[in-house]
């Protein structure tokens, strides 16, 4: 097979896949979907990680856990979050960090009592700029 032969070919399988890979990223946004979205702080959180029929019980988790917050910690890598537990318990912190998960895999999450029944804590963790992440998410500033 001669050389133009063989360009023609590998010309016209890269032309496919770029047209594929095109028309991939047209369908995304045509249907509304965000894969990933690089937050402020550099870290990277998938938007459709949540199931669609759960996104609305994890935006009530949300605001559930936002309103019980009573006191933070820095931790050398993010912090820790004193929890209300009249206001969140600790099957809600659960369900939450299973679906803050789908979506940002970065953070790490931890939920944990202090001894005899003490207060109820959740820490969060991650990569360098978790700490301003946390603090924006949270509304903590």
């Amino acid at each position: 097979m001669c050389w133009r032969l063989k360009l023609h070919r590998i010309t016209g399988w890269l032309l496919l896949a770029i047209s594929a890979t095109e028309l991939t990223l047209m369908n995304n946004e045509a249907l509304g979907q965000k894969v990933a979205e690089k937050t402020a702080h550099g870290l990277t959180c998938n938007l459709d990680g949540i199931p669609a029929q759960e996104r609305a019980r994890y935006t009530e988790l949300f605001e559930s856990l936002c309103h019980a917050i009573r006191d933070k910690r820095e931790l050398p890598d993010g912090y820790a979050l004193l929890l209300d537990p009249a206001q969140f318990s600790m099957d809600q912190a659960l369900e939450w960090t299973k679906l803050e998960q789908e979506c940002c895999p970065f953070l790490e999450t931890q939920v944990r009592w202090d001894i005899e029944n003490g207060p109820v804590w959740l820490d969060l963790k991650g990569p360098e700029g978790v700490k301003d992440f946390i603090l924006d998410e949270f509304k903590l500033r």
